[in-house]
């Protein structure tokens, strides 16, 4: 059975997306950094070093959009390209000092966006929602062919 917000769903979880970037976007602004480029800094921090590529594939990005993203972020002394170890052809990418010193700064007040996106929010309909959102990505993988 179809209910009004079923044509809606796709709207409403892309403005939903839309706003929660916007927040975020105000919170790393005083910082200089977009949230593209503050989740590659977190993903290279937590992994150590990654290649452009696993970067690509961890963010579900282009690689031509990583690119742009590391050139950026190498300009801004946040990460360091290194030749791989093993492949000469590709490079390795770590973070900095600079960029360990952001995070620690930055950080807590993304927990408090975070926060604040679900106050007044119960738990259980968190949990509700998460599960729903989970539901619909492996839905939408099935029919895209992902």
């Amino acid at each position: 059975m179809e209910s009004k917000h079923n044509r809606l769903i796709g709207y409403l979880v892309y403005d939903a997306q839309k706003h929660i970037t916007k927040s975020l976007e105000v919170t790393l602004k005083p910082y200089n950094i977009t949230p593209g480029q503050w989740n590659l800094i977190n993903q290279l921090d937590q992994a150590g070093e990654l290649s452009q590529k696993e970067l690509a594939t961890i963010t579900h990005k282009e690689q031509a959009t990583i690119t742009r993203y590391l050139d950026t972020l190498e300009r801004k002394g946040l990460v360091v390209r290194n030749k791989h170890k093993t492949d000469r052809r590709s490079h390795v990418v770590s973070t900095t000092d600079k960029a360990h010193e952001l995070i620690r700064t930055v950080l807590p007040l993304t927990a408090i966006t975070a926060n604040r996106l679900i106050e007044g929010i119960d738990q259980q309909d968190i949990d509700t929602f998460v599960t729903v959102l989970a539901a619909l990505k492996e839905n939408a993988e099935a029919i895209s062919g992902e």
